[in-house]
């Protein structure tokens, strides 16, 4: 995995084909997208623009949890790598936990994906750490796709993950620009002649985590992607841990969410 990606939600045909070409030519080598954001084939039509070996991407998509309910996972894995053009993804995830299935039939199919060539590595995506701890004891699991910014304490689910040797990947990365709003954010990128997004996506990586975060503007993604060379204090990273009291997550489903950590 990358230290920094570029998440694709909500783009959509040329927007999404554009924004994922420059990305791209910027630096860019991860790329997140998913069946339910409806911009699979303008996602590899971004990447077939930028002209890059394949070798030197790192592309994720997510399977919505309805398929592995209704039997069409499989067919629906196979349709997102023809429409992404790459071959085999570099992880594919399931998208939510599905509370109707057990654990084991999700990864069952993940492992299916796996083993017919469309996916190098499978992972999950909003799975609490029991969940986690779950599906980690039947496979591999590449990665754990959340909710992650200084706002939300993520503090347990995170050492889970650490203890099983899953890397966590932070959509959301700055809370729909809350974080960067923040007066110890900006007093801390000012202190570094930053801005205060890239404080904010510093301190995620600080952490261990890949995040993955979306612009329509070239000098947003080009400024994104420079918060890799920005190295915080543990005074500053202590600072901005301190925000996540009381929690905020801001990603629900109207039904079905899981029985969150914090």
């Amino acid at each position: 995995m990358q230290k920094i990606g570029l998440g694709t939600w909500p783009l959509k045909d040329s927007l999404c084909r554009e924004v994922v070409a420059t990305a791209l030519e910027l630096g860019y080598r991860h790329i997140d997208t998913a069946q339910m954001y409806a911009n699979e084939a303008a996602v590899g039509q971004g990447i077939a623009d930028a002209g890059l070996e394949r070798d030197a991407l790192f592309v994720v998509t997510k399977i919505w949890p309805s398929s592995f309910e209704d039997g069409t996972a499989l067919e629906r894995a196979r349709a997102s790598i023809a429409a992404l053009g790459v071959g085999a993804v570099d992880q594919l995830l399931v998208h939510w936990p599905n509370p109707r299935l057990k654990v084991a039939q999700i990864i069952e199919t993940l492992q299916a994906a796996r083993d017919e060539g469309l996916a190098h590595s499978i992972g999950v995506s909003n799975f609490p750490s029991a969940l986690m701890a779950e599906a980690a004891a039947l496979d591999t699991i590449a990665t754990n796709q959340v909710e992650f910014h200084a706002l939300l304490d993520q503090r347990k689910l995170l050492a889970v993950a650490n203890d099983l040797g899953i890397r966590l990947t932070a959509y959301m990365p700055i809370a729909r620009g809350k974080v960067p709003e923040h007066p110890v954010v900006q007093e801390i990128a000012a202190a570094h002649s930053a801005q205060p997004a890239q404080v904010a996506l510093a301190w995620v990586m600080a952490k261990g985590v890949t995040p993955i975060c979306m612009s329509t503007k070239r000098a947003n993604l080009a400024s994104n992607l420079g918060a890799c060379d920005l190295a915080l204090s543990p005074d500053e990273i202590a600072r901005i841990d301190a925000l996540s009291s009381p929690s905020q997550r801001f990603c629900e489903r109207d039904s079905d969410n899981p029985d969150w950590d914090n």
